[in-house]
C-alpha cells in the first residue's frame, strides 16, 4: 500500500528531526581499521570510519552521509566526524598515521575551499604530519583546479594525501597527476580473489611499478583471505587493510601476531633466490586458463572465436568440466579449406573436427616428464596445446613454447648462482640457506667440509686432477645424503675444496662416518702407486723448500642449534671456523660436532 503525500512528508519530517538531533548533539563516533606494512607487518596507521548512533539506520555510514547531503548538512557532519576522530585518535597516544576520508564536494562549500577543518588546527599546538586526507572520487569533480588548490592548502599544514579507489573514479589519472599523492588505495574489487585472476594481477603489478616510479605507496583495501594477502605480498604491494588483517573497532587494535609472522615469513620466502629444477616444477605452475568450448559448440561459433581473438591458437573441448578434445586453429581452417568444408562444418558440432585424444596432463606432473611425453608426439600434433587438469577437471593449457621458456629460465638461473665446476649452489645461495635455517624453529646441523693437504696435491698433480677430486667429493656427499634419507637437505660448494651441507637433524654421525669412510678409500685412486705406498707426497712449501705432505684427508666441522642458537650467519660461520681449526689439527679424516663448550 502506497503512502499518501502527507504521510510521506510526515516520515520525512521525522527523519529530518532525528537527523537534526544527531547533528546538534554530535551523536557520532568513529571506528578504526589498521593499515599494515606488507613487508614486515608493522602498523602504518588507522583509517577512521564514521558511524552514527548504534541501533539506528544511521549507524551505517552510507545512510548517515546520504541524509546529510539530502538536507544540506554534509559540511557540518564532515567537521564533526573529523574533529571527533582526531580527538579520539590523539587521546590514544599512538605514533602512527591517521587516515580520514574527505568528500570532494565539501571543498567547494566556500570561496577558497579550504575551511572544512579550519577549527581543528587550533586544537593542538603541533604539526599534523600524522594526518592523511583520503580523497574519493565517487562524484564527478567539475573544477579540478579549485579542488586541487584546496587540498594543496592543507598540504601546507604537513598533511599528506591518499587517493581512494585508484582508477575507479571519474577522472582518476587527472587526480593523480594534479595531486601527486603519497598513498594510493586499490579498490577491494581488484583485491577480491586476485590470486585466481591473471588480469587483476597484471593491473596491480602495473600499479606497483607506477607507485615505485613516483615515490608513492600502494595500499590494498578489503583483504579477506590469506590467499589474497599472499598474492598481494608477492606482487610487491606496500601496505594492506581488511577483515583478514583486522576488523574495524572502536579501539586502536593491532593486528594479530600470527598475521605479522606470516607476512615476515612470506617476504623471506619471496626474497630467496629460487634454484628451481625441472624435476620439481609442476606443469600447473606454468599453465594458464584459456577459454574452452563444449562438444555441441557449432563450427561457426568456433570460427567467430578465432576471428575475434587472434591470440587464441586452440580451444579445449570439455564435457561436464572434463577435457574430451582439442581443436587447434590451423587444423580447423584446414578442414574448412577442403572442398565443401565451409558448408559441411560451419553448422555442425565441433566434435566432428576435434582431436579426440589430445595430450592431457595432471597439474602436479613435473616438467621433465611433460617434456618427455610432449616430444614423443607425432609431427602433426607436436606443437598442439597441452591440456592441464586438476582433480580430473579442466584447469588450463601449456604450450611447447612455455616449456622451453621455463626450462631455459631454470638453467640460466642455476648457472647464475651455481659453482661452475660442480654445478652446486654457490656462496649467495649458501648464505641464504643458512640465514633461513637460523631464523626457523627447526632442528638443524650445518656441516662444513674441507679437504686437508689439497693445495700440495694441486701443486704436484695439477689443477685438472684437483678438479676431479672436487667433483668426486661433491658427488660423494650428495649420494650419501640421499642414501641416509637426508635428500631434503641442502648441499653447496663454497669454492675451492670447501663444501657446506645443511640438514634438519642433530643426528649426523652416521652421515659423517659414511662420507669419511668412502672418501678415504676413494682418494687413493688419485695418487700414483709410489705415493700411495709412501703415504705422502713431496712438494714445495711456501718458502720454496721441498717438504713431505700427508695424503689428503677430510675434515668436517658441524654446527647445530642443539646447545645454542645463532643470531646471524657471521656468528655461525665464526663458530664453525673454530671447530674446523680443531678438526685440521688431527692428521687424519675426522669430524667434530660443536657444543656449548667449544
Amino acid at each position: 500500500m502506497e503512502l499518501s503525500k502527507v504521510g510521506q512528508d510526515n516520515i520525512k519530517s521525522l527523519d529530518n528531526m532525528q537527523y537534526e538531533k544527531i547533528i546538534n548533539t554530535e551523536d557520532v563516533d568513529n571506528v578504526f581499521q589498521c593499515i599494515i606494512s606488507l613487508k614486515d607487518g608493522t602498523v602504518l596507521g588507522y583509517e577512521a570510519l564514521c558511524r552514527g548512533p548504534k541501533g539506528t539506520i544511521y549507524e551505517n555510514p552510507k545512510n548517515l552521509f546520504h541524509t546529510a547531503k539530502q538536507y544540506g548538512r554534509i559540511l557540518e557532519l564532515e567537521e564533526i566526524c573529523k574533529r571527533k576522530a582526531l580527538q579520539k585518535f590523539k587521546s590514544k597516544g599512538e605514533k602512527v598515521k591517521l587516515f580520514v576520508n574527505i568528500d570532494p564536494s565539501c571543498l567547494f562549500e566556500d570561496e577558497e575551499g579550504i575551511n572544512l577543518l579550519k577549527n581543528l588546527f587550533t586544537l593542538w599546538d603541533e604539526d599534523y604530519s600524522f594526518l592523511i586526507f583520503e580523497v574519493t572520487e565517487e562524484i564527478c569533480i567539475g573544477d579540478y583546479k579549485r579542488f586541487c588548490n584546496a587540498l594543496n592548502q592543507y598540504k601546507k599544514f604537513g598533511i599528506d594525501i591518499a587517493i581512494d579507489n585508484v582508477g575507479n573514479g571519474y577522472a582518476g589519472l587527472n587526480l593523480l597527476t594534479n595531486l601527486e599523492p603519497l598513498y594510493m588505495k586499490i579498490n577491494m574489487e581488484l583485491v577480491r580473489d586476485v590470486e585466481k585472476n591473471v588480469f587483476k594481477k597484471a593491473i596491480i603489478k602495473s600499479l606497483v611499478a607506477f607507485a615505485n616510479n613516483t615515490n608513492s605507496k600502494l595500499i590494498a583495501e578489503g583483504i579477506e583471505t590469506q590467499a589474497e594477502l599472499d598474492e598481494l605480498i608477492d606482487l610487491g604491494v606496500h601496505y594492506g587493510q581488511g577483515y583478514y588483517i583486522q576488523k574495524p573497532s572502536y579501539e586502536l587494535l593491532h593486528t594479530h601476531s600470527n598475521i605479522k609472522q606470516h607476512i615476515l615469513e612470506r617476504n623471506l620466502t619471496i626474497s630467496d633466490i629460487k634454484l628451481q629444477n625441472i624435476t620439481t616444477i609442476r606443469i600447473g605452475e606454468i599453465s594458464r586458463p584459456i577459454r574452452n568450448i563444449f562438444v555441441d559448440t557449432l563450427g561457426k561459433e568456433v570460427n567467430m572465436i578465432f576471428e575475434n581473438d587472434l591470440t587464441i591458437q586452440g580451444l579445449p573441448v570439455v564435457d561436464d568440466d572434463k577435457p574430451v578434445g582439442l581443436i587447434m586453429k590451423h587444423k580447423f581452417y584446414r578442414y574448412l579449406g577442403k572442398q565443401y568444408g565451409y558448408s559441411i562444418f560451419m553448422d555442425r558440432p565441433v566434435d566432428y573436427l576435434m582431436d579426440n585424444a589430445p595430450m592431457v596432463i595432471d597439474f602436479d606432473t613435473p616438467l621433465d616428464q611433460v617434456s618427455e611425453i610432449a616430444m614423443k608426439r607425432d609431427d602433426d600434433t607436436l606443437y598442439d596445446y597441452i591440456i592441464v587438469t586438476k582433480n580430473h577437471k579442466y584447469c588450463g593449457i601449456a604450450t611447447i613454447k612455455d616449456l622451453l621458456q621455463k626450462t631455459t629460465e631454470i638453467e640460466l638461473n642455476r648457472a647464475k648462482f651455481a659453482n661452475p665446476l660442480t654445478g652446486l649452489p654457490g656462496n649467495i645461495i649458501i648464505e641464504q640457506k643458512i640465514r633461513n635455517i637460523i631464523k626457523s624453529t627447526k632442528d638443524y646441523s650445518v656441516l662444513y667440509f674441507d679437504i686437508d693437504n689439497f693445495k700440495s696435491y694441486n701443486d704436484v698433480y695439477g689443477f685438472d686432477n684437483g678438479d676431479r677430486i672436487l667433483q668426486m667429493l661433491g658427488n660423494l656427499i650428495g649420494q650419501w645424503m640421499e642414501l641416509l634419507d637426508f635428500k631434503e637437505g641442502f648441499l653447496g660448494h663454497i669454492g675451492g675444496d670447501d663444501f657446506v651441507a645443511i640438514v634438519e637433524s642433530h643426528v649426523v654421525n652416521n652421515l659423517c662416518d659414511a662420507i669419511i669412510d668412502k672418501f678415504d678409500r676413494s682418494i687413493l685412486d688419485y695418487y700414483s702407486e709410489i705415493d700411495q705406498k709412501n703415504g705422502y707426497i713431496m712438494a714445495e712449501n711456501r718458502h720454496g723448500v721441498m717438504e713431505q705432505y700427508p695424503l689428503m684427508s677430510l675434515s668436517i666441522a658441524i654446527v647445530t642449534n642443539k646447545y645454542q642458537n645463532f643470531e646471524s650467519v657471521s656468528q655461525l660461520v665464526e663458530y664453525a671456523s673454530r671447530i674446523k681449526k680443531k678438526c685440521k689439527a688431527c692428521w687424519k679424516s675426522n669430524y667434530i660436532i660443536g657444543n656449548i663448550t667449544e
